[in-house]
């Protein structure tokens, strides 16, 4: 079978493969997908339970599960529910984000960040959105965004020169560390960047609170997977090429 031929799944898992030659990893990649099935097996929040995404984060990591978003989660896991675009963004004048969590100094920049947040979001193609250990995720699947975790900062650093290697216009902000909720910056943003003629890499998992559900050595990559695939394939003939002999001293 040609390259052209195959499925973005399988595109995408080649590209994996590519990345962990030159690049290590700590946690295993994370895969999104939408789909009208309910696909058997999927974790789903309680609808009148509060709950964070990153709350079941291990269990999709290290149990293989898959986690299933919609319009349901939006009195569970409201983040997703809003910012994946099932539900429309709640906009409570800006109290929350200054009162109860205290992120914004005033409510001006709380009620500015919330307009930015829905100018990002795009209507979900379909029924469900889902979140799945890319090794998992079945080839008939089109993967829209990847999520990978960098092991250190060395390895951090060269996804981040990856991303500016064949820029034509971000030269030097190709790659956002956004001010955002955890959910935002591992869906929504780098989805958002899969519209962009040039979409630029996103670290996420930045927000304190999501900080006190995830690993402290967790810092997430994402881009969309069109992207995730153009910087496997500039892999060859770049500083991460397995045939360059990387200067350490002039």
């Amino acid at each position: 079978m040609r390259v052209e031929e195959l499925m973005n799944s399988e595109l995408v898992k080649e590209s994996l493969r590519k990345f962990t030659e030159v690049v290590s990893f700590n946690y295993p990649a994370v895969g999104w997908y939408f789909s009208s099935e309910e696909i058997e097996n999927s974790f789903i929040f309680k609808k009148e339970k509060w709950a964070c995404m990153f709350m079941y984060l291990k269990m999709v990591i290290n149990k293989g599960k898959r986690i299933r978003f919609s319009g349901d989660n939006v009195n569970a896991c409201t983040g997703p529910a809003e910012f994946f675009g099932f539900n429309e963004l709640e906009d409570d004048g800006g109290v929350f984000l200054v009162e109860t969590e205290r992120f914004f100094k005033t409510l001006e920049i709380s009620q500015a960040y919330t307009k930015e947040s829905a100018s990002l979001i795009h209507p979900p193609k379909d029924t469900y959105l889902y979140m799945e250990k890319l090794e998992n995720i079945d080839n008939v699947e089109e993967i829209e965004v990847v999520n990978i975790f960098p092991a250190d900062l060395t390895n951090l650093t060269k996804l981040i020169t990856l991303s500016g290697y064949d820029s034509v216009t971000s030269l030097m902000d190709n790659v956002l560390i956004p001010n955002c909720s955890g959910c935002q910056s591992i869906f929504e943003i780098p989805y958002n960047q899969k519209f962009k003629e040039h979409p630029k890499s996103i670290i996420g998992l930045m927000e304190p609170m999501v900080r006190n559900f995830v690993p402290k050595d967790m810092v997430s990559f994402s881009v969309p997977a069109n992207r995730f695939i153009e910087m496997a394939n500039n892999i060859e003939g770049s500083f991460l090429d397995k045939n360059f002999k990387n200067p350490t001293g002039f």
